[in-house]
């Protein structure tokens, strides 16, 4: 894939880190039309599958490329820099413990600096449905970028699915499940945590928010 660095567009930007505090309704800050009851449904209710999952190793100045797809991908960059390109986008540098959604119909290539001398990526293919056809990320148009600290343990929500699903042991479908929703939570969190616009993206969020015009 080759970016197009004409006409180009900004991308999200990184959100910052918020330490915890001691009550989530202090920290966490929901629109005025999502209450956390209604999140909790959403959420509960939501079907994860995990279409494929796999880790690779990034020498420098490898890529990672990834054609077009139907449904949404994620990339999550353990270690290392360097730079994601997608169509029409100025290049954003990626650091460490950096999670990437990347929409349906999008292109998607990362390239390692030449300065990092390895770099673990975990790539999978996915849907996060709801009601069965809703998928939450089916409105967006350009990927989420969100960088997580260690506590957030995405690493080892990863590495229990990437298990599971080699192993294919008893339940494991509902494993790999359990942890990418854990995933997707960490992320849906972070978003209401930095107080971007881009929350309004998620397409059952988006839903929610009009139920609740509606009934105004």
């Amino acid at each position: 894939m080759q970016a197009d660095k004409g006409n180009a567009d900004p991308l999200e930007g990184v959100c910052t880190f918020h330490p915890p505090g001691a009550n989530r309704h202090d920290r966490i800050h929901l629109p005025a039309w999502l209450s956390f009851e209604t999140l909790d449904h959403l959420l509960s209710t939501m079907d994860v599958q995990v279409i494929a999952l796999s880790e690779c190793m990034l020498g420098p100045g490898c890529a990672l490329d990834l054609e077009e797809c139907d449904t949404p991908s994620f990339h999550y960059i353990k270690e290392g820099q360097g730079h994601l390109y997608i169509p029409n986008g100025m290049p954003v540098e990626i650091g460490p413990q950096t999670l990437v959604i990347v929409p349906p119909k999008c292109p998607f290539r990362f390239e390692l600096s030449q300065a990092t001398t390895m770099a673990p990526v975990w790539s999978g293919i996915f849907r996060s449905l709801y009601g069965n056809s809703v998928d939450l990320f089916d409105t967006l148009q350009l990927p989420i970028i969100e960088q997580f600290s260690e506590a957030a343990a995405l690493e080892a929500r990863l590495q229990l699915a990437l298990t599971e699903m080699i192993a294919r042991d008893a339940c494991s479908d509902v494993l790999v499940s359990i942890a990418m929703k854990q995933v997707i939570i960490a992320l849906i969190r972070r978003s209401f945590l930095s107080m971007n616009s881009w929350t309004r993206r998620f397409a059952v969020l988006s839903a929610a928010e009009h139920e609740s015009g509606a009934r105004r």
